[in-house]
């Protein structure tokens, strides 16, 4: 499971919402941060359980706004330690209904039953309880090979409606120009180039284009907020 999003070569797992314009992730970051800080952080309370915690980027935006913060994952990120050590395949070593809040980031994709993993949420989660969830349209391979699906705004929803969850805010992170800007990016770090110069162009170019000609048939991610029925 991961909490971050990477090209091939690029592992370094991100644990802060830390972001620069000169960065090869401005674009879809810049996205999902402003929708975690809009959307998902009024919504937040009592516990919370990072599903596939990773990097634990947004526990520094979230852990004072709840009760108690639970990172879980298979593995931890070197440097930080997980409350819940996940085994893949396998239900959460954690009571029904014993949280409030659940937050799965870019963790979806890396999971080979994605319905189970839902129903997994569904079970963790109290009646009212919050998903916040993020997962791939468009993403080349990472976290290889435990890199599985991608997700169409309608597959995505057929899943969580099926799980037991209450779709409440489902957005993408840009559209067609956004996309376009955030592939160029990983293609050129993915060949060795990491010019931070070259970067800026492309993600302010990029971003510009998504605002002058919106198209949002295509996206990198889509960002789902959910209630648990």
């Amino acid at each position: 499971m991961a909490q971050n999003i990477d090209v091939a070569d690029d592992n370094a797992r991100r644990n802060s919402m830390k972001l620069s314009e000169s960065d090869f992730h401005y674009i879809v970051l810049s996205f999902l941060y402003a929708w975690m800080d809009r959307v998902a952080l009024p919504v937040v309370s009592g516990i919370l359980l990072d599903f596939g915690a990773g990097g634990q980027p947004y526990r520094g935006l979230f852990e004072p706004a709840v009760k108690k913060y639970i990172a879980a994952d298979v593995t931890p990120t070197p440097g930080l330690v997980l409350d819940v050590t996940l085994v893949p395949g396998q239900p959460v070593p954690m009571e029904a209904g014993s949280v409030d809040t659940i937050l799965s980031s870019q963790t979806l994709e890396h999971v080979p039953d994605p319905a189970f993993y839902l129903r997994e949420c569904r079970r963790l989660l109290r009646p009212g309880g919050v998903l916040i969830l993020t997962a791939p349209m468009q993403w080349r391979h990472h976290e290889q090979p435990y890199d599985y699906f991608r997700f169409t705004r309608y597959g995505l929803s057929h899943l969580v409606t099926q799980a037991g969850f209450t779709i409440e805010n489902l957005e993408g992170t840009g559209g067609v120009w956004a996309l376009i800007g955030q592939i160029l990016n990983s293609a050129l770090v993915e060949r060795g180039i990491r010019r931070p110069i070259v970067f800026r162009l492309v993600n302010r170019t990029a971003l510009w284009l998504d605002r002058r000609y919106p198209d949002s048939d295509d996206t990198i991610n889509w960002m789902c907020l959910a209630r648990a029925a």
